[in-house]
């Protein structure tokens, strides 16, 4: 009898042991796991933004359409585009223009810009004293409308002192969730805000032409802060 006792204190030890090895695991365990929280969401207006290969859309200057031409410059390939250039003569006094998308954008997209100083017209330049006298360079102000909130660059490039400008330049503008539209316009470079011949061709590789034109209402344009020569 007294060795059926001692057997069974044994066994309810041996029991108890375990459990509280058991429980010290478990314990031990727990402390280790690593809280994993859900991802958080990502609404469109702070997305990280994309790179669409098209957009469509039309270009005028804010009363007239604007046909893209093809442009080559610096011996890079034909690109088509559109011009912007303070100038004497009204065929070439088009120093804004204008891209209104067919949708405003459902997500911040990057909008490549490809700029320079046509080549033609800096020859021109260089062979006018008075001409290359007066040029400061160029400077295109970009802007977005249409977003809660908006984003600008100004693209600024001078040739005739720079060798390295002499080529085609880029650009990657980030436009805002619902951006309805981007603004293009020559502006004046300190101290002389001149913009004497200033010129510049840009073109937008992503942009695809839609077969309508949609022109503004009066008055609807930007104040450029340049003058004419």
């Amino acid at each position: 009898m007294k060795s059926i006792i001692v057997n069974a204190l044994i066994i309810l030890a041996a029991a108890a042991g375990v459990i509280l090895l058991l429980k010290k695991g478990g314990a031990a365990g727990a402390s280790k796991v690593v809280q994993i929280s859900a991802p958080v969401g990502r609404t469109a207006a702070d997305a990280a933004p994309i790179r669409p290969q098209t957009i469509e859309g039309r270009i005028d200057d804010f009363n007239e359409p604007i046909t893209l031409q093809p442009i080559r410059s610096w011996r890079a390939d034909t690109k088509y585009g559109f011009m912007l250039a303070v100038s004497g003569n009204p065929k070439w006094n088009r120093p804004q223009a204008r891209v209104t998308f067919a949708n405003p954008t459902p997500a911040p997209i990057v909008l490549e810009i490809d700029y320079t100083v046509d080549q033609n017209w800096l020859k021109m330049i260089e062979a006018n004293p008075v001409a290359k006298d007066r040029f400061d360079g160029v400077a295109v102000q970009v802007a977005t409308e249409g977003a809660a909130y908006n984003s600008s660059v100004l693209l600024k490039l001078d040739p005739l002192q720079r060798a390295d400008n002499r080529k085609w330049l880029s650009y990657n503008l980030t436009l805002p969730t619902a951006t309805k539209e981007v603004h293009f316009w020559i502006a004046g470079i300190p101290p002389h805000y001149s913009g004497f011949w200033a010129n510049c061709a840009i073109s937008l590789p992503q942009l695809r032409i839609t077969p309508s034109q949609v022109l503004a209402p009066p008055g609807a344009q930007p104040t450029p802060t340049t003058k004419n020569p």
